[in-house]
Formats: C-alpha cells, sequence, structure tokens
C-alpha cells in the first residue's frame, strides 16, 4: 500500500463520518425552519400585548353589516353574510375589551335599527337602520368606527379580504392599512390593497372609519373558511392588531405590491 493511501486510509478512520450525528444535525435544521414561523408570531403577538394599553380608555364603535331581514350576501352553501359579519364582531369586541377599550356593538343579534313603522319600505328601513348605526358614534362619542362586511360577486373565482376608507379621511387610510396589511399576513398574501369609497357609512360616520370585507362569500373555499369559529377568530385578531399599532401612533404602511 502506497504513503498516499495508507494517509487517505487513516484520514478516513480518523474523519469517518458518524451518521447518527448528520441525521440529528439535519433533524434540528428542519425543527428549527419549522418552528421559525411559529416563533416569528408569538414574538409579534408578545410585541402587540406591549402595545395593548392604547386600547385602554377608546370608545370603538363596532358595526357588523345588516341583521334581521337584510340577510346581506349568501353563499352558494347558504351562509349569511349577516351570521358570519356578527360572528366575527362579537371576538373583536372581546380582543377590545380584554385591552381596556369600550366597545359599542351596533347590533348583538339578528336584528336591523330600522324604525317599526318604516318596516313597509325597504329603502327607507335600509336608511333607518344605517341612520341609528351613525346615531350609535355620536351618542357615546366614539373614538373610531369599524364595520365589518363579506363580499359576492357572480364569479367564485375572486377571493380576499379588503380594507375600505373614505378618500376624505386620512386617518381612516391609516387605520384601514395597518388592518389590512395585519390580513395579508395573518391570511396569506393576497393582490388587494386598501381602496378608497364614498360608503354611506364612511361619509357620515365623523371620526376615523373602515369598512372590512372580509372575504368572498361568493368563493366557495373563503364560504367554508369563514363559517369556521377558528377563522372567525382569526379576521377579529387581524382587525384587533391594526387598531393596536394604529392607536399606538403607527404610521400607514405602503401597498407591498
Amino acid at each position: 500500500m502506497g504513503g498516499g493511501s495508507v494517509r487517505g486510509f487513516i484520514f478516513f478512520r480518523v474523519f469517518k463520518p458518524n451518521h447518527r450525528l448528520i441525521w440529528t444535525g439535519l433533524l434540528a435544521i428542519l425543527l428549527g425552519m419549522a418552528a421559525h414561523p411559529w416563533y416569528v408570531a408569538y414574538r409579534e403577538r408578545k410585541a402587540l400585548e406591549a402595545l395593548s394599553w392604547s386600547v385602554a380608555s377608546k370608545v370603538i364603535v363596532v358595526d357588523p353589516g345588516h341583521g334581521g331581514a337584510d340577510p346581506g350576501c349568501v353563499g352558494g352553501s347558504g351562509v349569511l353574510e349577516k351570521d358570519v359579519n356578527l360572528a366575527v364582531a362579537r371576538r373583536l369586541g372581546a380582543y377590545l375589551s380584554q385591552a381596556g377599550g369600550t366597545v359599542i356593538l351596533t347590533r348583538d343579534g339578528d336584528y336591523d335599527l330600522s324604525d317599526p313603522e318604516h318596516q313597509s319600505s325597504a329603502i327607507v328601513r335600509k336608511r333607518d337602520d344605517l341612520e341609528a348605526r351613525m346615531d350609535l358614534i355620536k351618542q357615546y362619542r366614539a373614538d373610531l368606527f369599524i364595520s365589518i362586511h363579506a363580499n359576492s360577486i357572480s364569479s367564485p373565482r375572486w377571493w380576499g379580504a379588503q380594507t375600505f376608507y373614505h378618500p376624505k379621511d386620512p386617518e381612516g387610510k391609516r387605520l384601514a392599512s395597518l388592518i389590512q396589511e395585519e390580513l395579508l399576513k395573518n391570511l396569506g398574501q393576497s393582490y388587494r390593497w386598501v381602496r378608497s369609497e364614498d360608503f354611506f357609512v364612511l361619509r357620515n360616520a365623523g371620526v376615523p372609519a373602515v369598512m372590512v370585507e372580509i372575504g368572498f362569500l361568493s368563493n366557495p373555499r373563503e364560504e367554508r373558511l369563514m363559517s369556521q369559529p377558528a377563522h372567525q377568530g382569526k379576521i377579529a385578531w387581524c382587525i384587533y392588531a391594526g387598531v393596536v399599532r394604529y392607536f399606538s401612533g403607527e404610521p400607514a404602511p405602503t401597498c407591498p405590491f
């Protein structure tokens, strides 16, 4: 055996790979990669908890859209928008209350706020209902107004939550942007960003206001998700996180795409 071969043999014997150690190292790397998103989410939640003081003493009107005779959109399998809106609003109210905020739900059951004397006219009834929701903002001297709705169109292909603000409400835009960033981060990336609209409730709120369309009931996957309590809680958390960041003074994030 030549000298080179001997040296190679000795090197191999000295530095023979430890397969168990290698597999242990690979497993540790894989576990670390799997745990990283959880760790990032944990750190973000802890950071949010540290900012939750900003909600204390604030009055927030949370508006689950529709109700009563007005179901809103209806999904292909029969999920009603009014029910989803209320479920998310209740969870959002619980988060805000736990942080010390005063939460006013425009409705806490399956009803609208219209005048009983106007039940004969759907248009007048709807107008009464919306005006009564606006009156609650003034009655309780609210600091913020958040309206929760679900979307629907003729095609089932469209999906994604989106937050709206009034074009003359810069603080509403800041709040909408912070909420939308949380929705994108926690519900999965989509192509939707905040958008200005002249909706009645945004135009007449008189305080920073947003409307959160939490998804498309016309999309079978989103309809299924929006009917699940876990997903409803995730949406509520995203809105809550945006509100906390808003009251803590964070600037509006820019569109990520």
